[in-house]
């Protein structure tokens, strides 16, 4: 297990190559996102450079997720709502705003799952349901 963890855009990403190494830094961007009242869009990059993003501060997440290439064939989420509101407003790097579709947002314990197996496999998450954007 080997990742790059970006919490903030002009930091150095923290690299993690444990399990617990990994849920201590979400969890620390999560109680940081938290005290600042929003949500914060973090980014994971694997060995081969795919990127996984994932809201952290709440009880419920967004993923997304893009090829180290960085060409088009981007992932969302897919959960269970059909409709695109309530929207979920967020802040990358806790600095620019973005709003995820209803559509896109699926529970934190299913984004974990993911983001494990992500960190594990450097490969799009099989455990969660993913519309191409």
């Amino acid at each position: 297990m080997e990742a790059l963890v970006t919490v903030h855009e002009n930091e150095t990403p923290a690299q993690v190559t444990t399990a617990a190494a990994l849920d201590e830094l979400l969890r620390l961007a999560s109680d940081e996102a938290r005290a600042r009242g929003m949500l914060n869009v973090i980014f994971i990059e694997a060995r081969d450079r795919n990127t996984l993003m994932m809201v952290v501060g709440g009880d419920e997440t967004v993923l997304g997720f893009t090829y180290g290439y960085r060409k088009p064939r981007y992932y969302e989420s897919r959960g269970a709502a059909a409709e695109d509101d309530p929207v979920m407003t967020c802040h990358a790097s806790l600095t620019h705003p973005i709003a995820f579709s209803r559509r896109c947002v699926i529970p934190l314990e299913t984004g974990m799952r993911a983001l494990h197996e992500f960190v594990e496999t450097g490969a799009l998450p099989t455990c969660v349901s993913w519309a191409e954007t």
